[in-house]
């Protein structure tokens, strides 16, 4: 019965459960959207704890609900989006753990590091942006037209907002503002799918560790995070031809870089977490660091991204614990 469930009750309990979720955005809500983020949770437990065959299964089971509840189309998005970039970041955070027959018997597995497993994921999210930029071109004809429409469709949501007593920015009309935000919305989406990405797949480790089925051991975030030097200066570059190129060029570079710098975000917490181990005032300045994150943001997060980039290129964490070590 146990060979039996892993084998077929939970790719299909998984799948099912992944579509349900997906499905969900077609009412259009601020709840639903937010639900359709928890997608890939459920095929990622399946690929982490039940291994690659039963999340390789409930991937596609759930692209196979998707078609049938929604339409074709939809089914395909949900499978080139969600169902196969969730599988293989998952199936990606857990290379490395099979035994080489060639190494001796004791040898521990070595397992892909928390950074490379990150920028794997913000390359999956770039990927997913560009495919998304370049649909849009194919679509409308152009990146132009394409923005507009998207546009259009959001302006009546604004008039209402506005109409309900939402302030717009001084000097732009309702149909201003939506271009603008559409016109921001490939990076950010790009980001926010990085984010809730890596977000799924700690949900997933978390939970599988809790059931006892992670097969490879729990990192220490704080200090395991480290992004290659290589990635930083993928990012600089990105980031560089975000402003310098003309549209719709420019947007790619944006979809590029905005998973990157994201990423850059995170290891810049991961650093602050681990400099700040061991003071009595710990709580309170993550505390205050997080409120200022959500408050400033426009400023707070480009200086973590900031000391994100440094750190994969002077080793921030190694220096101070090499110097607690003279102490």
């Amino acid at each position: 019965m146990p060979v039996l469930i892993n084998r077929f009750a939970l790719p299909i309990g998984a799948g099912i459960a992944a579509a349900l979720l997906f499905v969900v955005t077609t009412k259009g809500t601020a709840i639903a959207m937010a639900l359709a983020y928890l997608a890939p949770l459920p095929l990622m437990i399946a690929t982490v704890g039940w291994g690659l065959v039963s999340g390789a299964a409930a991937a596609a089971i759930a692209s196979i609900c998707v078609v049938i509840a929604v339409d074709p189309l939809s089914g395909l998005m949900f499978a080139l989006t969600v169902a196969l970039p969730s599988w293989a970041l998952a199936a990606f955070s857990t290379a490395g753990g099979i035994r080489r027959p060639w190494r001796k018997n004791d040898t521990p597995p070595e397992w892909v590091s928390v950074g490379a497993i990150v920028a794997f994921a913000a390359g999956l999210s770039a990927m997913i942006g560009v495919g998304g930029l370049t649909a849009l071109i194919v679509v409308y004809g152009s990146f132009e037209k394409g923005l507009q429409a998207f546009a259009d469709s959001l302006a009546p949501a604004l008039q209402e907002a506005a109409g309900a007593g939402s302030v717009l920015p001084e000097g732009q009309s309702v149909d201003d503002f939506a271009l603008a935000i559409v016109r921001l919305s490939p990076a950010a989406i790009a980001a926010s799918t990085f984010l809730m990405s890596c977000v799924n797949l700690y949900a997933a480790a978390r939970s599988t560790k809790l059931s006892h089925r992670l097969r490879r051991p729990w990192a220490d975030l704080p200090s395991a995070f480290l992004l290659p030097a290589s990635v930083a200066v993928l990012a600089i570059v990105a980031l560089a031809l975000a402003f310098a190129l003309p549209a719709p060029a420019d947007q790619f570079a944006w979809v590029i870089a905005g998973p990157l710098l994201a990423a850059f975000v995170m290891q810049g917490l991961a650093v602050l977490h681990a400099l700040s181990r061991g003071l009595a005032m710990r709580p309170w300045l993550l505390t205050a660091l997080y409120i200022c994150c959500a408050m400033r943001s426009t400023w707070t997060l480009p200086a973590i991204a900031f000391i994100g980039v440094v750190e994969s290129f002077a080793t921030l964490r190694a220096r101070a614990a090499a110097g607690r070590s003279k102490i």
